[in-house]
């Protein structure tokens, strides 16, 4: 019954893939999308393409995957996310097997699948064509396949997991390679390290005995140096996609900081929502009890390694939360290794009561934005978390606050994301199949998003003042800013879409919310067709 839930939530969430605006969008996907079918369109399998150049921004795997999947099932966004959604089928599964080895209950590791499950990383990263969700995937798997290695002693599944490193190489570069070395290094350092009545041990033992480990780590590097190899002798512009990719868009980006690290800190706490307390609990039991079982150097191995990568993403100059994302099954593991149950920390104090006050932040967001259907459901949420809370019986006070708990992203995905998102382009265009369009926005990702959504019209981007020059030939205008066209041009129509980039003080943002006016949050989008001379 359990798996036949999970294969229905499933499938339901699948049924989501093909709508073009998800709920918790990225922008990076318009480029990859864009980039799927400007390769198919041009036949250029081997080395993917965008804006007519070979993308230089990122190696092959998803875009191969991509393009399979737009071949077998036609072009689409349900197509190109759907490889993300089988990353994270793979996922679950792999969680749910390493999770059941640590805790060795069927309960507990099925209600952290279904935790992890409805997580802001799962139900965000694992719908959209985005690396995060396969990177969650290969990082999740090493450590597995590692663990498995060491309990059965057997070096057959660890040169399984450094081969598979190297296929991970293909979605992002070189840094799963750099994730799976800390966690190596967190490991043999937790081995070596040793402090024994006040004094301080290093021994090398541990060392010499990981060196057959560490030697089959090479095995991660036979697909990379196929790959630049290729680039490097068959292909023209291999070289110069190299250096680009390694020295402007890798080593480029530890040039100079131009984001805040709390961004990374931040991460932790956003992909874990809406079980950040319970974890943050977690992480607390462990910090602060002292424990001798087998399971505490594993422990401490995850939490070094946790700390190593978020030091490692506070040095380049980006800095965006969602580089935390391939390590945050890592934190939904750590109650199977300190043999906390979930009930415990699903009815910690602090966690309880937060769950009724989530809810009366969105009941009152309900009646500032004039949702009814959220304000009934997020009032039914208070009452039915408060009921769970009263309950004298543990086992039905869990399950109540437990389910009032997941339901959380859920109610905010389709009952205020879908109710407030932009209107759909396709349905503002209409008639469009074969014209030439032209997009005047401020970057060129506004025109690649119209493009993926209008399959069958060609999409040009430009600037306010070089229109006339970009697209001489275009039928229709669509502008995303304000912008002054010649007189052979009508406006047709137009709607209101909220902004990308936001300049308000306090006192704006009070105003508008009062006297309940979002139009200081959005900005209009107007159609214009060319008029006919006569």
């Amino acid at each position: 019954m359990y798996f036949i839930f999970l294969i229905f939530l499933s499938a339901i969430f699948a049924m989501t893939l093909g709508i073009p605006d998800a709920p918790f969008p990225q922008g990076d996907e318009i480029m990859h999308i864009r980039s799927v079918r400007e390769s198919l369109e041009v036949g250029s399998y081997t080395l993917p393409v965008l804006s007519g150049l070979p993308n230089p921004y990122k190696p092959p795997l998803l875009f191969w995957m991509g393009m399979l999947f737009d071949k077998i099932f036609g072009i689409s966004y349900f197509s190109e996310r759907f490889v993300s959604f089988l990353f994270g089928l793979g996922t679950f599964v792999l969680f749910y097997k390493f999770y059941q080895s640590l805790s060795k209950s069927d309960k507990e590791t099925k209600l952290a699948t279904i935790a992890f499950a409805f997580s802001f990383l799962s139900l965000k990263f694992f719908g959209l064509l985005m690396m995060e969700g396969a990177m969650v995937f290969f990082t999740l798997l090493y450590v597995y396949l590692f663990f498995r290695s060491k309990e059965e002693k057997n070096l057959t599944y660890v040169s399984c997991g450094s081969f598979f490193v190297g296929f991970g190489y293909l979605l992002k570069g070189p840094i799963l390679h750099i994730y799976i070395i800390l966690f190596l290094v967190s490991y043999i350092y937790l081995k070596m390290i040793r402090v024994r009545k006040g004094h301080f041990h290093i021994s090398f033992q541990p060392l010499i005995k990981e060196k057959q480990t560490i030697l089959l780590f090479s095995l991660s590097f036979l697909i990379p140096i196929l790959w630049i190899s290729y680039l490097y002798l068959f292909t023209n512009s291999g070289k110069e996609l190299l250096r680009f990719f390694f020295i402007t868009e890798n080593m480029g980006k530890f040039y100079a900081a131009n984001q805040s690290g709390l961004r990374i800190w931040g991460g932790w706490l956003l992909y874990t929502i809406p079980f950040t307390i319970p974890l943050l609990h977690s992480v607390w039991l462990v910090l602060k009890k002292t424990s001798n079982d087998k399971n505490r150097i594993l422990v401490m191995v995850f939490l070094v390694f946790l700390l190593f990568v978020t030091i490692f993403h506070l040095m380049p100059n980006r800095k965006d939360p969602y580089y935390v994302t391939p390590f945050i099954s890592f934190l939904f593991l750590i109650p199977a290794l300190k043999k906390e149950t979930w009930e415990t920390l699903i009815l910690s104090k602090y966690n309880q009561y937060s769950i009724p006050i989530v809810y009366f932040l969105l009941t009152a967001m309900a009646v500032v934005l004039r949702l009814p259907l959220l304000f009934a459901v997020s009032l039914a949420g208070i009452i039915l978390s408060l009921s769970a809370i009263a309950f004298q019986n543990k086992n039905k006070r869990f399950y109540g606050v437990f389910i009032t708990q997941i339901l959380i992203l859920p109610i905010i995905i389709f009952l205020f994301v879908r109710p407030m998102a932009d209107p759909d382009i396709t349905e503002k265009l209409t008639d469009v199949k074969g014209k030439e369009i032209c997009v005047i926005a401020e970057n060129p990702w506004t025109a690649m998003d119209v493009q993926n959504k209008l399959i069958n019209s060609k999409v040009k981007f430009a600037l306010p003042l070089t229109y006339r020059d970009t697209c001489p030939e275009a039928e229709m205008i669509v502008t995303f800013l304000e912008v002054t066209l010649t007189e052979d041009w009508k406006k047709v129509s137009s709607w209101m879409q909220w902004k990308q980039h936001l300049n308000l003080d306090t006192k704006e943002t009070l105003r508008a919310l009062l006297k309940v006016d979002k139009r200081i949050f959005q900005s209009e989008v107007s159609v214009w067709k060319r008029e006919e001379i006569r």
